[in-house]
């Protein structure tokens, strides 16, 4: 229906049949002007579809790129120390953990925020009932980004306890590691981690 509107609006104005071309052209930029949903991909109570993993706090879904809400995942480049001082690529690791996780299944998100600086959405996302976002903070694959949200701070506490994931050895903070952070000899580098060594981490 809008499409048609669009194209009678501009035949009106070619013809010069309109009174005020300030006033079409007001009512054209409004008309295709995108609603709120379709600037950020979301429609009514949230996303959902099959989705890919970007990184290990980041997801996309049909063409919509989610950042998740209250976490924060070492960086794709980023290495951190194992319970024996041998460095891996955490940051690979937290992305290949996330990706078995939701496999082929769907995935549903529900929006928190806008983040506009990288024009994407803040969401929480879960498969089955099962939040996403924490499963990541309590497999010690992610921290709880208290910058922005409490809302995992427990879930950080319970995989630092178990020494999971990352808690098993050293590392640097994520938005620290972006600010220039670095372990020691994190700068020389590093070989992708065997498949089955973050699958150990993951579990421990």
């Amino acid at each position: 229906m809008r499409d048609w509107l669009v194209l009678a609006l501009a035949i009106l104005m070619a013809l010069g049949l309109f009174a005020s071309h300030e006033r079409l052209d007001q009512i054209m930029r409004a008309l295709v002007a995108p609603t709120p949903a379709q600037g950020t991909g979301l429609r009514g109570t949230g996303l959902q579809g099959v989705a890919t993993v970007t990184d290990g706090d980041t997801l996309e879904i049909h063409g919509q790129r989610i950042r998740l809400h209250g976490i924060d995942a070492p960086e794709s480049g980023q290495s951190c120390a194992d319970a024996k001082g041998a460095l891996y690529r955490c940051g690979h690791c937290a992305a290949r953990a996330l990706a078995d996780r939701i496999g082929d299944g769907v995935v549903r998100c529900e929006q928190t925020d806008i983040d506009h600086r990288y024009t994407r959405v803040v969401a929480v996302c879960s498969q089955n009932g099962v939040d996403l976002n924490r499963w990541l903070v309590e497999t010690g694959q992610a921290l709880a980004y208290r910058r922005y949200s409490p809302d995992y701070v427990k879930a950080e506490e319970i995989a630092q306890a178990a020494q999971r994931g990352i808690w098993a050895g050293r590392f640097v903070a994520p938005w620290d590691w972006r600010k220039g952070a670095r372990l020691e000899r994190e700068a020389a580098p590093q070989p992708s981690p065997a498949p089955e060594g973050c699958e150990r981490r993951a579990q421990r």
